[in-house]
């Protein structure tokens, strides 16, 4: 089963000389969210490849089974270039993003985990993501108030930002000009979320990589950066200046520039 793939900046059997950059979606969103951004910013010097994951957008769900990661990572790894790829993997698409890195090393040139953790759902040990009761409520709720949840959601991320009501809003508005994602994918990028760890794994990271926080993130706490310097001490860490959860949304000059920048230094 193939995920949909999304290259705007090139034509069918088209010829270039373009390094790849590749784009992973968050949880409730698609390829879509982010389009006219990547274009913006980087058509010019990159081969674009945006994925929808599975559920979401243009790509089928994939079945439920007791190796769902396995199965969204080799479906993911089947969605990427042919070639080498810089990879940004946003919120849930950072988590897969950094297993994809590991799995996969060959294949992911650099790394850019925008919003996202190694581990998205405290426990014990971790304290710095959402509380498994909130995670536990989604699960839930999903399946009985699908369309409030999600709008519930999209609001959520712009908490307690600059002109959040004006974010909340016109974010709003466009992803209700994107496709419906379906309960299937929604309620396994719940689980993903609830059970995938990476922290023990980061140094196995290859690829140079950036962490990409937002200063206002609602469910990424800024101070994650300390966490981040333990477990993959050779990884950058930089923060969008009154950044939210989709800092290419509430900030798209200032996430764009600290990707191009961390790029051009590779």
């Amino acid at each position: 089963m193939n995920l949909h793939r999304l290259q705007p900046n090139i034509a069918d059997n088209a010829e270039t000389d373009k390094p790849h950059l590749t784009l992973i979606h968050g949880w409730a969103s698609e390829s879509e969210v982010w389009r006219s951004w990547a274009q913006k910013y980087f058509a010019e010097d990159y081969q674009l490849t945006l994925i929808d994951l599975p559920g979401f957008g243009q790509s089928p769900a994939l079945p439920d089974s007791d190796t769902l990661l396995d199965d969204w990572i080799e479906a993911l790894n089947r969605a990427l270039p042919n070639q080498p790829t810089h990879l940004i993997g946003w919120s849930l698409g950072g988590l897969l993003a950094q297993q994809l890195a590991l799995k996969y090393p060959n294949k992911v040139k650099s790394l850019i985990c925008m919003a996202s953790t190694p581990r998205f759902t405290q426990n014990c040990g971790w304290q710095k993501s959402v509380s498994p009761a909130i995670i536990a409520d989604f699960i839930k709720a999903v399946q009985i108030e699908t369309n409030s949840l999600l709008k519930k959601f999209w609001r959520l991320q712009f908490q307690g930002t600059d002109q959040a009501r004006d974010l909340m809003k016109r974010f709003g508005k466009h992803m209700a000009t994107c496709s419906m994602p379906s309960l299937s994918g929604l309620r396994q990028g719940l689980v993903l979320l609830r059970d995938m760890d990476n922290r023990a794994d980061l140094t196995g990271i290859e690829a140079p990589t950036l962490w990409l926080l937002g200063e206002k993130d609602p469910l990424i706490p800024v101070d994650i950066r300390a966490n981040l310097a333990d477990l993959q001490p050779q990884a950058r860490i930089e923060t969008i200046a009154g950044g939210s959860h989709i800092p290419f949304f509430s900030e798209p000059e200032a996430t764009a520039q600290s990707i191009t920048q961390f790029l051009k230094k590779l």
